[in-house]
């Protein structure tokens, strides 16, 4: 991913929070002229401020890097459970399949760099499901 695609992202964010360069600047502790060339990409943008951004942002660093969105972000889950243990992602599964919910599991990069991943379990709720709590 080229410098052009993160300053769009980071465009296309700032304008989500309804925010001008000179707000987002002052959120992110950057100049209006330097958020502008982040969005340009006229210049480098160092890691410690795209973390900045994306905490400013309140979204995850790999949104700023990423060229496109992640499929799973995409889906409509009724619930996304992280769970570390295999043993117990299978355990969690089998249970949710015999209770009729759609079930399955995913990853998610931990971190920017990709090395380290977080496992879950996603479950879409049936309508055709038995009502247990009764």
């Amino acid at each position: 991913m080229g410098l052009i695609e993160v300053g769009k992202n980071i465009r296309d964010i700032r304008q989500k929070m309804g925010l001008t360069q000179k707000e987002f600047g002052e959120k992110v502790g950057k100049s209006e002229s330097q958020i502008g060339a982040y969005e340009t990409a006229k210049v480098n943008i160092s890691v410690d401020t795209l973390f900045k951004i994306a905490s400013v942002a309140k979204v995850m660093p790999e949104e700023l890097i990423s060229w496109q969105k992640k499929s799973e972000d995409n889906k409509k889950w009724d619930a996304e459970l992280r769970i570390y243990n295999q043993d117990d992602r299978l355990a969690v599964i089998g249970i949710l399949a015999k209770n009729g919910y759609d079930v399955g599991q995913h990853k998610k990069s931990a971190n920017p760099t990709g090395k380290a991943v977080n496992y879950y379990v996603h479950a879409t709720d049936l309508k055709e499901n038995a009502d247990t709590s009764k």
